[in-house]
C-alpha cells in the first residue's frame, strides 16, 4: 500500500495524507443510508479542496488480520465447529480509494503544495465489524498499515521522517466514542500497570475468547503510537462531557490527551477536533425559544417524547430539565417525559432495501401483536390527549421529541400533529426529510435547533478589496464551494471535517476553523415551512444574505392608502363626515345636531386604530423597533388628538343661528395650531430610534414569510382589516341609522324623533320606564284595527334614538359575552388557545388585535340585532291593523302621483269597506295607506338589511386569519361552534326581516284589492280611481327594494357568500366536514 502510494519514486510520503473514515455497521433502518451520506460528505468536502478520485468508477480492498491469538480450549472442540476457527481468522476486509489533488487540467495529478497534498488514500473502516477491543483492533489496523513492519515489507525503502500524515473522523457516534474512551483507558491500564495490578487490568480489559497479556502487545503499542499523532475529527458525537461518565468530570481533550501519554510516554497532546456542535448549545437555543413562544402568563407543560435507549436522547432531556430548572430551582414551565425505544416500525436495513416506500391507503387501528411499537405510540398520543382534561393539570405546550433516528421522529410527529396542530413541536439536528413533500403535512411548524445548516451561506464580499484582485488563499473561505446542500448536519460535519483533513499547512486549517465556526458557535434555529426551513436564530439568520425589504414596504403602503382613502376620503363613514362638518365649521340645517355623542366615540375610535394600524406596520417593516406599550400610546394619543379636532362640537351641540348656505367653511388657527402639534409629538414618538434603515433581521421577533405557514403577520395584517370592518360597520349601523330615521322623517312630513329625557328617579320608575320606552321585545302595539302611524312612528323613533339604543346594546352585550364566554369555556374545557407568535412584543401586539376584535364583534352583532329586531317589531306593528297618516303625509304622496286625482287620493274614510257608507268621526284612511306602508318598509329595511353584510365580513376574515396557510392557528371546536352561533343568530334575525316585510304585503296587497272592489261599486268619480290603482297594486307586488328584495339579491345571501364561499369557508367545511 505504501510503495503503491509512492508516485514519484521519491521515497517519501510526507505529502500524503492517509484518511481512515469510521462507518456504523449495523442493520437498523438508516444505518446503510448514514454510511452513504458520510462517503458523499467526506468526498464532496475533498473534491471542494480539489482533490479528484483516481478512478470514480470502483473501489480497492485491503485486508488485515486484526485478531489476537485464540485461547486455548479446555475441551475438545465439537466436530460441527471444524469450520469455526478458520472463519474466526478469517481476514479484515477495508474498502478504500486514492484521490490526487489537481492543480490545473482535470487529467493531470499536480505534486501537491504548502496547502495540499498531493495524494490522499480513504480508508473506510466498518466500526461494528472490528474485534474487540475496537480501540485496540483501529491501533492494530494502523500498525499494518504504516507500521515499522510496514515499511520493512514495502518494496520502496523510504527515507526517515517519511511518513504519511494520519486523519481520523469519527467515532460516528456517541456509544461508538464511549466505547472508543472505555478502550483507551484499558489501554493505558495495560500499559503502564505492573505486578498484581497488570494482572487486574488484563482480567479486566481482557477479550473472552482471546489471549490478554499484563501489558499491550508490541504491534498494538505501536499503533497507538501512530494514532496519537493523528488528527482526529468529531463530526457525530454531540454529547456533552458531563454526560460521558468515562471521563469521570474530566475534559474530553484533557481524557484523552492523558491516556495516550500514558501510553506512549510522550506529553504531546490530542485533541478531538469537534465539527458538529453539543447539545447543550442546541438545548439552550431551544429553551430561548420555548420561553419565546410560551407566555410568561400561562402556565403550560412541556411534553418530551424521548428515545428510551439512546444516550443522544437521555442527554438532550438531562440538558433540557436542567436549562428549565434554572429559575429559583423550580422550573417554569412543568417538565414531562415520555419515552418510546428505538425502531417504532420495527424495520430493518435489508427488509428495507427491497423497494422505496410507497404511499400505502389508510390502515384500520393497529393490532397490539407485533414487532412495531405503532400502537404504543398511538396510546401515548391519546393518554396525551385525555390529560389536557385533568383539573389542575396545566395544558400542553410544548412537545419535544429527542431521537438519533429520524424515521422515529417523523412517526412520533405523525401521531401526535393532528391532535396537538397547534403547539409548538421542537426537535434537534436538520435533516432533509423534515422538508419533504410527503411529510410537510405533520412537519410543518416544526422547530429545529441544529448545530450545522446543510448548505453554508456564501462568504460576504469584501468591497474594500479592489476590483479584480486575487483572493488567494488569505481570503474569507466559501465552505460550501459550489456543494449541493447535503442530507443531515452530520453529512455537514463530516463534510467539513473532510475539508479541514485536506489542509496541508496550519494556516489553511485555521481559516477553515475559523469560517465554520461562524456556525459552530452560533446554532441555528429553524421552523419547517410549506416549501422550505425558515431561519429564526442563529447562524441561519445572522448570516443570511441581506433580503430586500419592498414586499414589506408595499403591504404597508397598500394597507395605509386601503384604511386611509376608505376612512377619510371615499366613502368615508358618517361620523367621519360629521367630524369634517365641525372641524371646518361648515353650516348644518336648521335644528340638527352638528354631531351626536356617540359620532365622536367613534372618531376618536377610527383615530386610535388608523394610529395603531400605523404602528403596526413600522414594526412589521422594522421589527423590534416599536414596542406594545408604544402602539398603545400611539393610539391613545391619536384618539385624544381626534377629540380635540371636534371640540366645537363637545361645546356646543346646536348651533342656534346657522350660517347661510353660501358661507366658506373656516378652521380657527389656534385649533389649527394645536392640532399640528399634537401631530408633531406623534411623529416623534412613533419615529423609531435606529432610524428608517437597518438590518431587518430580529432573532426575536416573529418572521414575516407570507405563505410558507410559519408566520402569524398575515393573520395580523387580516385582524387589522377586521377590526377596521368593524368599526366602520358600527360607524353605519349606528350614526347612519340614525341620521336616516331623521332624513325619513323629514320625507314622511314628520316632526323628527326625540328620545324621553332622562328623569332622575327610583329603580322602581328606571325599570318601568325601560319596558315603556326603551325595550323592543316588550313593545306593545296600539288597541284597535286603525293604527295611527304617527304615534307608531313617535314611538319608533323614541326607541330609536341614541340613548335607549345604546342602552340596549349595552345590556344585551353583556348577556351575549356571558353566553359565548360560557359556551367557549365549556366546550374547550377551560382552555384557551395559545397566539403562534414569538416574543412578548409580538405576541401582544397580535394577541391584543384579536382580543379586542373577540369583544368588539359581540357588540357589532348586537347593534345590528337591534337594528333590525327594532325594524320588525315596528313592521310588525304595522301590520296589526291599518294604519292612518297625517294630512301633510297624504298629500304629499298625493301630489307624487299626480294632481288629476289628488282630491280622490287624500279624501278619507273608514278603514273597512262594508263600513264606508256612513260618513262619521272614523273617516282618517285613505286609499294610499297600505301603499304608503309598503313604501315605509322597503325605504326602511333596505340600510337596515346591508348592515349584516360588516359582521359576515369580519367573520369571514376571522376565519381567513386562522388558516393554517400561514401559522399553525387551531380552529377549535369551541371556535367553530361560536362561529356557527353568530351566523346562525345573523341569518334567523334577517330572516324575520323578510318574513314581516312579506306579510305587510300581503296584508297590503288583501287591503288594496279589496279596496279595489269598492272602487270599482262605488260610480264617479271614485270609480275613476279604478285603473290608478291597479298601477299601485302592480307597484306593491313587483316592489323589490329593502327586504322586498328576491332570494338571490338579497344583502343576507350576500353576505354569506363572503364567509362561506371562499377561503373561509374551506376553512370552515375542512373542519366540520373533513374532521380536519
Amino acid at each position: 500500500m505504501l510503495a503503491k502510494l509512492d508516485r514519484d519514486r521519491d521515497q517519501r510520503l510526507d505529502d500524503t495524507l492517509i484518511l481512515i473514515g469510521l462507518l456504523p455497521g449495523a442493520d437498523f433502518v438508516g444505518a446503510e443510508e448514514a454510511r452513504r451520506r458520510i462517503r458523499y460528505a467526506a468526498l464532496a468536502g475533498l473534491l471542494a479542496k480539489d482533490y479528484v478520485p483516481d478512478n470514480a468508477e470502483r473501489l480497492s480492498l485491503l485486508e488485515f488480520d486484526l485478531l489476537e491469538p485464540a485461547a486455548p480450549a479446555s475441551a475438545p472442540a465439537p466436530a460441527t465447529a471444524a469450520s469455526a476457527p478458520a472463519k474466526a481468522r478469517a481476514p479484515f476486509v477495508v474498502p478504500y480509494e486514492l484521490l490526487s489533488y489537481r492543480a490545473g487540467p482535470r487529467d493531470k495529478a499536480g505534486p501537491g503544495d504548502g496547502a495540499h497534498y498531493a495524494q490522499i488514500a480513504v480508508l473506510w473502516v466498518d466500526e461494528n465489524a472490528l474485534p474487540h477491543r475496537k480501540l485496540d483492533a483501529l491501533a492494530r489496523l494502523t500498525q499494518h498499515l504504516m507500521g515499522k513492519r510496514a515499511l520493512g515489507n514495502a518494496s520502496t525503502k523510504f527515507k526517515e521522517g517519511g511518513l504519511p500524515s494520519l486523519a481520523i473522523i469519527g467515532p460516528s457516534s456517541t456509544d461508538a466514542l464511549r466505547l472508543a474512551l472505555a478502550d483507551l483507558r484499558c489501554a493505558a491500564d495495560r500499559s503502564n500497570a505492573v505486578g498484581n495490578v497488570a494482572v487486574a487490568a488484563a482480567d479486566r480489559c481482557a477479550v473472552p475468547g482471546r489471549v490478554g497479556g499484563a501489558g499491550l502487545e508490541p504491534q498494538v503499542q505501536e499503533g497507538y503510537q501512530l494514532l496519537s499523532r493523528a488528527e482526529f475529527y468529531n463530526s457525530a458525537s454531540t454529547a456533552p462531557n458531563r454526560m460521558l461518565a468515562e471521563l469521570n468530570k474530566q475534559d474530553l481533550d484533557a481524557y484523552v490527551s492523558d491516556q495516550f501519554s500514558r501510553i506512549t510516554g510522550e506529553n504531546r497532546p490530542v485533541v478531538l477536533q469537534r465539527t458538529v456542535g453539543n447539545d447543550g448549545d442546541l438545548i439552550r437555543k431551544l429553551d430561548s425559544e420555548i420561553r419565546l413562544r410560551l407566555s410568561s402568563e400561562s402556565r403550560r407543560r412541556i411534553v418530551i417524547v424521548a428515545e428510551r435507549d439512546s444516550l443522544y436522547a437521555q442527554s438532550l432531556v438531562a440538558e433540557l430539565k436542567y436549562r428549565l430548572e434554572q429559575q429559583g430551582g423550580k422550573a417554569k414551565f412543568p417538565l414531562e417525559v415520555v419515552y418510546f425505544f428505538r425502531g417504532l416500525d420495527g424495520v430493518t436495513s435489508r427488509e428495507a432495501t427491497a423497494g422505496p416506500a410507497a404511499g400505502k391507503a389508510p390502515q384500520m387501528l393497529e393490532w397490539p401483536e407485533s414487532r412495531d411499537q405503532l400502537d404504543y405510540l398511538r396510546r401515548l398520543g391519546a393518554d396525551l390527549k385525555r390529560s389536557e382534561t385533568v383539573l389542575g393539570r396545566p395544558p400542553v405546550g410544548a412537545i419535544g421529541i429527542f431521537a438519533n433516528d429520524v424515521h422515529d421522529k417523523l412517526l412520533v410527529l405523525q401521531a401526535l400533529h393532528e391532535d396537538f396542530s397547534d403547539k409548538m413541536f421542537f426537535t434537534t439536528d436538520m435533516d432533509a426529510r423534515y422538508l419533504h413533500p410527503r411529510t410537510q403535512a405533520f412537519t410543518r411548524n416544526l422547530v429545529i435547533a441544529s448545530s450545522l445548516p446543510l448548505a453554508f451561506y456564501p462568504p460576504p464580499e469584501d468591497k474594500d478589496r479592489p476590483k479584480g484582485e486575487n483572493k488567494g488563499e488569505s481570503g474569507p473561505v466559501n465552505l460550501q464551494a459550489g456543494t449541493p446542500p447535503l442530507r443531515d448536519i452530520y453529512q455537514t460535519s463530516t463534510y467539513v471535517a473532510a475539508r479541514r483533513a485536506g489542509c496541508r499547512d496550519e494556516a489553511c486549517k485555521q481559516r477553515e476553523r475559523g469560517a465554520l465556526d461562524q456556525a459552530l458557535l452560533n446554532p441555528s434555529l429553524y421552523e419547517v415551512g410549506r416549501s422550505n426551513a425558515v431561519p429564526l436564530a442563529g447562524y441561519a439568520l445572522d448570516a443570511r444574505p441581506p433580503t430586500g425589504s419592498a414586499g414589506r414596504i408595499l403591504a404597508a403602503v397598500l394597507m395605509i392608502a386601503l384604511t386611509g382613502t376608505m376612512l377619510l376620503v371615499w366613502p368615508s363613514t358618517p361620523a367621519i363626515k360629521q367630524a369634517r362638518r365641525v372641524f371646518l365649521r361648515e353650516p348644518t340645517r336648521n335644528n340638527q345636531p352638528q354631531m351626536d355623542m356617540t359620532a365622536i366615540v367613534l372618531v376618536a375610535l377610527h383615530a386610535g386604530l388608523f394610529s395603531y394600524v400605523l404602528a403596526s406596520l413600522i414594526e412589521f417593516v422594522l421589527p423590534s423597533r416599536l414596542d406594545f406599550i408604544h402602539a398603545l400610546l400611539l393610539a391613545s394619543l391619536a384618539a385624544f388628538g381626534a377629540l380635540l379636532a371636534v371640540l366645537p362640537a363637545l361645546l356646543s351641540a346646536r348651533r342656534e343661528q346657522p350660517p347661510p348656505p353660501h358661507q366658506p367653511a373656516t378652521v380657527d388657527r389656534l385649533h389649527l395650531v394645536v392640532l399640528a402639534m399634537m401631530a408633531g409629538v406623534w411623529l416623534w414618538l412613533a419615529w423609531p430610534a435606529e432610524g428608517w434603515h437597518g438590518a431587518l433581521a430580529c432573532s426575536t421577533c416573529e418572521p414575516v414569510a407570507w405563505l410558507e405557514g410559519v408566520s402569524a403577520w398575515p393573520s395580523h395584517l387580516i385582524h387589522l382589516l377586521a377590526l377596521f370592518a368593524i368599526f366602520w360597520t358600527l360607524d353605519w349601523a349606528w350614526a347612519c341609522t340614525l341620521q336616516l330615521l331623521r332624513d325619513d322623517s323629514d320625507w314622511l312630513q314628520l316632526p323628527p324623533p326625540e328620545a324621553r329625557p332622562i328623569v332622575r328617579s327610583n329603580l322602581r320608575e328606571l325599570v318601568k320606564g325601560w319596558f315603556d320606552h326603551v325595550s323592543v321585545l316588550f313593545w306593545k302595539p296600539g288597541v284597535g284595527y286603525s293604527c295611527s302611524f304617527d304615534q307608531l312612528w313617535k314611538e319608533y323613533g323614541e326607541r330609536g334614538e341614541a340613548r335607549p339604543r345604546a342602552a340596549r346594546v349595552l345590556v344585551w352585550f353583556v348577556l351575549t359575552l356571558a353566553v359565548v364566554g360560557l359556551l367557549f369555556m365549556g366546550l374547550s374545557e377551560g382552555q384557551i388557545p395559545e397566539v403562534p407568535v414569538r416574543g412578548d412584543e409580538h405576541r401582544q401586539i397580535v394577541k391584543a388585535t384579536l382580543y379586542v376584535i373577540l369583544l368588539m364583534l359581540p357588540l357589532l352583532i348586537v347593534a345590528v340585532a337591534d337594528a333590525i329586531v327594532l325594524l320588525v317589531r315596528f313592521v310588525r306593528h304595522l301590520n296589526a291593523g291599518r294604519s292612518f297618516y297625517p294630512q301633510a303625509t297624504i298629500e304629499m304622496f298625493a301630489r307624487g302621483l299626480g294632481e288629476e286625482h289628488y282630491e280622490q287620493w287624500i279624501r278619507r274614510f273608514k278603514a273597512k269597506p262594508d263600513e264606508r257608507h256612513v260618513s262619521g268621526e272614523f273617516d282618517q284612511h285613505t286609499l294610499l295607506d297600505d301603499w304608503i306602508d309598503v313604501q315605509v318598509v322597503a325605504r326602511r329595511s333596505a340600510p337596515v338589511a346591508r348592515l349584516v353584510i360588516g359582521p359576515f365580513v369580519v367573520l369571514a376574515l376571522l376565519v381567513v386569519a386562522r388558516s393554517r396557510l400561514f401559522d399553525n392557528w387551531a380552529l377549535t371546536p369551541a371556535i367553530a361552534v361560536g362561529v356557527s352561533v353568530y351566523v346562525a343568530a345573523l341569518v334567523g334575525l334577517t330572516f324575520l326581516l323578510k318574513q314581516s316585510a312579506e306579510n305587510t304585503r300581503k296584508r297590503a296587497l288583501e287591503s288594496m284589492n279589496a279596496d279595489l272592489r269598492w272602487l270599482a261599486g262605488s260610480g264617479k268619480p271614485r270609480s275613476d280611481l279604478v285603473e290608478p290603482f291597479k298601477r299601485l297594486i302592480a307597484q306593491v307586488e313587483n316592489n323589490q327594494k329593502g327586504a322586498f328584495a328576491p332570494f338571490f339579491d338579497q344583502p343576507l345571501l350576500k353576505a354569506m357568500l363572503v364567509p362561506l364561499g371562499g377561503a373561509g369557508g374551506t376553512q370552515l367545511f375542512d373542519y366540520l366536514l373533513l374532521g380536519r
